[in-house]
């Protein structure tokens, strides 16, 4: 079960109360933080702006595919990201506080949570940066929800992201047929029997147990 009030750190309005995880480079080097998303972030200059460019960026990754606008962000914020206690978002920041992307967690359930909303937004000169990011929540997911498995679904056609999970400790675990919809102004995936997939690619689910987290941290150092 998780051990913290996801929804009260989300509902914190005082910035210097904010949750941050530190994210360290290979040498543990401090490097940029995971700041989560709550009341006191809100209202900063361009958040809204940076989550929106940074979800149409890449549309082509998400299993709802629209054109995000500010005001469509700022509602999911409020309406739907902040209430939900299974849930949580981070922004990746570099140590002179600039914004590089976003980091979430989903789906926050007795022993599993999984990686969610995972963007790189801006380049920056922070070598290993999403790998080091992944890191972080990992150690977060493990240490502090109480999680024993820690999970994620994305495209198969996604070698990039794949590639990263995997050196994450990731192992796909099933592979899911999806059909391809498309409504006005929207495309949506939805898994269905592999009978009538029609999406070109499917939806790979990957696992990383906690032993596999550990066992890779213990080697790395």
């Amino acid at each position: 079960m998780p051990q913290i009030d996801i929804v009260s750190i989300k509902g914190n309005a005082d910035a210097s109360k904010r949750l941050r995880l530190p994210i360290r480079s290979d040498s543990g080097r401090f490097v940029g933080e995971l700041q989560c998303i709550d009341r006191s972030m809100l209202d900063e200059p361009d958040l809204i702006a940076d989550l929106t460019a940074w979800r149409n960026q890449s549309m082509p990754f998400f299993l709802t595919q629209f054109a995000a606008t500010e005001e469509r962000t700022r509602s999911w914020l409020e309406s739907i990201s902040l209430p939900a206690p299974d849930r949580i978002l981070f922004v990746i920041c570099d140590l002179d506080g600039n914004r590089l992307g976003n980091f979430g967690v989903c789906n926050i359930r007795p022993g599993a949570a999984e990686f969610d909303n995972v963007i790189r937004g801006r380049m920056s000169d922070i070598r290993n940066l999403m790998l080091h990011c992944g890191e972080a929540l990992l150690e977060w997911m493990f240490s502090v929800l109480g999680a024993k498995t820690a999970e994620l679904y994305v495209f198969s056609h996604n070698e990039k992201a794949i590639g990263l999970y995997k050196r994450l400790g990731f192992a796909a675990a099933e592979s899911l047929p999806l059909r391809r919809t498309e409504e006005k102004d929207a495309v949506s995936y939805s898994v269905i029997d592999r009978s009538q997939a029609n999406a070109g690619f499917d939806y790979l689910r990957m696992e990383l147990p906690v032993e596999r987290f550990e066992d890779r941290i213990r080697r790395r150092f």
